[in-house]
């Protein structure tokens, strides 16, 4: 499908491009650089998680998923969407499962406020994870 535009429209239409192709390295800037929830702190530009007022050491693809996770609470993220967070594919082959599985098990060892706790990370069976504070 075609859309024409009158010709005499074309130098703001080119205008309007050009803006919304500036606005594309501003958007990265839009995002929330830290983010606080009660126990819970995540600092974007430090790469620093505090859980109940202790420093978590994170791996860099822990926080990489964390970081995605937590902007969005209650939203689940399938196996395929972590896989792209990670390492930029959708394709989930059984090691790649197995490489997200152990990931989110250590988050949530690392994120545990008590022993026999999620951690913040939740499983949706036969789908995924989502992040979730209680």
């Amino acid at each position: 499908m075609v859309i024409e535009f009158p010709e005499e429209r074309l130098p703001e239409i080119c205008c309007i491009q050009r803006k919304l192709q500036a606005l594309e390295g501003v958007k990265i800037y839009m995002e929330p650089q830290q983010i606080r929830y009660p126990g819970f702190f995540l600092d974007m530009l430090q790469r620093k998680v505090v859980v109940e007022g202790k420093e978590v050491m994170l791996t860099a693809r822990e926080f990489d998923v964390l970081a995605v996770m937590a902007r969005h609470p209650g939203r689940v993220y399938t196996y395929e969407q972590i896989c792209g967070i990670l390492y930029g594919e959708t394709d989930v082959w059984k090691k790649t499962y197995n490489n997200i599985y152990c990931l989110i098990g250590s988050l949530r060892k690392k994120l545990a406020r008590r022993s026999q706790d999620p951690g913040y990370l939740y499983t949706v069976h036969g789908v995924g994870y989502r992040f979730e504070i209680n």
